[in-house]
């Protein structure tokens, strides 16, 4: 039975190796999420938390790649997919991390295209909604 399994994994070896020489050069597309649609500001209530705040929101994003998350010295600021998106990344802040924080009005981001009268073509802008 021993030589059975050896053989299997001589053949195991061997497979892997045919496939190493198919696979050579393949590369596989990676994901893309979509772009985030709501932002929200986020504030710790102490400035002893904004540490805190800072490295929770930094493992979410890498957990959710959905989640932007724009730190400034003054501000900072998340954005996702929608209004329960924000919710549940608040809600795990508070949940996972102990952190309760302050919000401030969402904004929507829209995509606007005008077009210009003398048929030259269209001007594309990008910009938010309070």
């Amino acid at each position: 039975k021993s030589t059975n399994k050896s053989k299997s994994n001589n053949n195991n070896k061997t497979s892997d190796v045919n496939w190493k020489q198919y696979m050579d050069g393949v590369h596989l597309a990676g994901l893309t999420s979509p772009k985030p649609v709501l932002t929200i500001r986020v504030e710790a209530n102490s400035s002893s938390e904004q540490s805190r705040l800072s490295a929770a929101l930094s493992l979410l994003s890498v957990e959710d790649p959905s989640l932007v998350v724009e730190e400034t010295p003054t501000t900072t600021l998340i954005s996702g997919l929608g209004e329960l998106h924000m919710e549940i990344v608040l809600d795990r802040l508070r949940r996972e991390f102990g952190l309760e924080v302050r919000t401030g009005k969402p904004a929507v981001a829209y995509r606007e295209t005008v077009d210009l009268k003398d048929g030259e073509g269209t001007v594309e802008t990008d910009g938010f909604v309070e």
